[in-house]
């Protein structure tokens, strides 16, 4: 992966909340939801206070208390007049709603209000939720769609360097943390601020003195919630990184099984699975109890704050100065209401940083870019008529890395049958996967037609080209269906036809389910010549022009190896072959034979030219065909 870009907090939330726009409507219904809730929600809370009056006073309605004594006189009537004084306004509309003969008609009155209050704040949370949980999970797919997307398109040198399981945990584990700041943070990040400044501005018109008591708790609460947040980013990415090193090692022991039990290593890779998780629970520990201890500690300063304040103001009301009973209870139950917003913006900060961590392992990924694409005015090929041309053709695999291909210069002909002999590492599949643009060359050119590749798109070139390769994969799909891999308006008699020239039919037929029988992951159910020829019948359906064989026929037995070489040929009729193969027998009929040696074509020519003029082929062929190599001899790779 290229060298990673740095992120801040800010630019990272709004990538993400970028992919919000498609839904503008439902996001529109949210705020809509969003505003009534904090309207009943506040509503509701600001009834309790009359109900309790209304139960415990000696003698008048709720909102109709004995005369005050003169000093809150004169604090009622500066408040009438001040720009702070929401709780009176309140209270003077809902006066003659609430101001009935007798305390019964008036608790009778505040219950209705209470229920309705409720119900219609319930009815609301519940339409926000449902709406915010259809944007969560539309995003979340898109962003798992994006990134999926981009990393199918990356070329072969991308996945050589990153490890599956990482990739894996990424589109994963990674997007379901970042849904963490789609579903809990959208609203709330709205919602609460919103609520606390309701409250404050209610707090307020009560009382501005016990107000400024209160707000002590503020400072210390967001020093608290930036220390945290900070440190939980830390903490959050170092789980996922952590996730991740569990993913990948599962990827792999599960993949090689058969290698961990031919050599009886369970219990060492369950020791290193063991140690694996021991990290990763250290690693969740310590961000867990950063993340619980930021709670119960605001929520305790908060306490103290409202204990003083309570002690403070009650002092006052018990003593007839300040404020009335009616609004010292609302002051105190508004108070104690304010702590829920203030510790769900704590709560909040956290799961944001929680998801700003993945969001950053998430877009480093899709910020990589993609080193081989289609040009803008590239050309769409859609048949090859004329010929193949290497020209000077290097290439290596890292930038540090030596050339594993130098100066290649090659041309084959429509219909020739070239195959590629030489010693293990010396550049035959490379130049074969040059081909189809697996990795592009760092100098010289390949052209199909007189066309450079690089000018096609890269669709079209690989449609030109059917591979089979030594180690087939197979979907754990049905048998017609990875025959059919890439035809989605395939026919079964198409299948079927392909089947018998790869001389699969016959063991095909012998599963109670034909055709339909399910293959098993990578093809498990099926033996390597079963896949092997399960990948030429595909290779056949496809019908192009240019074949690659990358040592087909390699580890088979005898008559695997016999029938497949049969179904090779089915496959090769009128068809231009770049073929790789374990044994010569299989390539002496060849149009050409390049001898490959470090990089570099040493030799090129018929099987007869060669055996005379080739001291390298020549040494090959002798290694098959006239016994085994002598100790300390080259190892040979055809």
């Amino acid at each position: 992966m290229e060298k990673q870009k740095q992120y801040n907090n800010l630019s990272l939330y709004l990538r993400i909340i970028s992919y919000l726009k498609p839904y503008y409507r439902q996001i529109i219904l949210v705020f809509i939801c969003n505003f009534f809730f904090i309207i009943f929600s506040t509503l509701s809370v600001w009834m309790v206070a009359p109900v309790i009056t209304a139960l415990f006073s000696s003698d008048k309605p709720a909102v109709e208390e004995a005369a005050p004594p003169p000093q809150q006189t004169k604090a009622v009537e500066e408040k009438k007049t001040s720009f702070l004084n929401l709780n009176q306004w309140m209270k003077e509309k809902t006066s003659g709603f609430f101001d009935k003969s007798d305390r019964l008609t008036t608790l009778k009155y505040l219950c209705m209000f209470i229920f309705i209050t409720f119900f219609l704040k319930n009815m609301f949370a519940f339409l926000e939720f449902y709406f915010v949980s259809f944007v969560e999970q539309k995003v979340i797919r898109d962003l798992r769609l994006h990134l999926y997307d981009h990393i199918i398109k990356q070329p072969m040198a991308f996945f050589n360097g990153n490890e599956i399981g990482a990739l894996i945990s990424r589109v994963t584990n990674d997007i379901n943390a970042v849904n963490v700041a789609v579903n809990r943070g959208f609203t709330k990040i709205i919602r609460d601020p919103v609520l606390i400044c309701l409250y404050l501005l209610l707090l307020f018109s009560i009382s501005w003195q016990l107000t400024l008591i209160a707000l002590t708790i503020l400072p210390l609460t967001s020093i608290l919630i930036q220390t945290v947040g900070r440190s939980l980013k830390r903490k959050s990415k170092r789980v996922q990184e952590r996730i991740s090193d569990i993913t990948r090692f599962l990827q792999e022991s599960l993949s090689g099984i058969k290698v961990v039990k031919a050599f009886a290593m369970e219990r060492h890779e369950g020791e290193r699975f063991e140690n694996l998780t021991e990290r990763h629970y250290k690693a969740v520990l310590r961000q867990v109890r950063l993340n619980r201890l930021s709670r119960p500690f605001s929520e305790t300063v908060g306490v103290a704050v409202m204990v003083s304040v309570i002690w403070f103001g009650g002092r006052l009301v018990l003593e007839g100065q300040l404020l009335s009973s009616e609004d010292f209870i609302r002051f105190i139950v508004f108070l104690f209401t304010l702590m829920e917003p203030i510790k769900s913006i704590s709560a909040l900060n956290n799961n944001i940083q929680i998801a700003l961590a993945s969001g950053q392992r998430i877009f480093e990924l899709m910020d990589t870019e993609i080193a081989i694409k289609d040009k803008p005015d590239s050309i769409a090929k859609t048949s090859f008529e004329n010929k193949i041309e290497y020209k000077n053709v290097s290439f290596r695999y890292g930038e540090n890395s030596d050339l594993v291909l130098k100066n290649v210069n090659l041309s084959i002909e429509k219909n020739q049958k070239i195959a590629f002999v030489g010693s293990s590492g010396g550049g035959k599949t490379t130049i074969v996967n040059l081909l189809p643009r697996f990795f592009d060359v760092i100098d010289g050119s390949i052209s199909i037609d007189g066309s450079d590749i690089r000018d096609i798109k890269q669709k079209s070139l690989r449609e030109l080209m059917g591979i089979v390769t030594q180690e087939v994969f197979l979907f754990n799909e049905t048998i017609a269906a990875n025959i059919a891999y890439g035809h989605a308006d395939y026919s079964r008699e198409k299948v079927e036809q392909a089947a018998r020239l790869a001389n699969a039919w016959d063991f095909i037929m012998e599963f109670p389910d034909g055709f339909d029988t399910v293959v098993g992951e990578r093809g498990v159910l099926l033996s390597g010549g079963q896949r092997q020829r399960i990948s030429i019948a595909r290779a056949i359906l496809k019908d192009p022009p240019i074949l690659i064989f990358d040592e087909a026929t390699s580890a088979l037995d005898s008559e695997s190896e016999f029938l497949i070489q049969e179904a090779i040929e089915n496959l090769m009729k009128d068809r231009t072959v770049l073929m790789i193969a374990h044994r010569l027998s299989s390539i002496i009929h060849s149009d050409k034979i390049v001898v490959l040696e470090n990089g570099r074509v040493t030799d090129v020519g018929r099987h007869d030219e060669l055996l005379k003029r080739s001291d390298r082929y020549r040494h090959l062929y002798e290694l098959q065909f006239q016994g085994e190599p002598e100790v300390g001899s080259p190892k040979s790779d055809v």
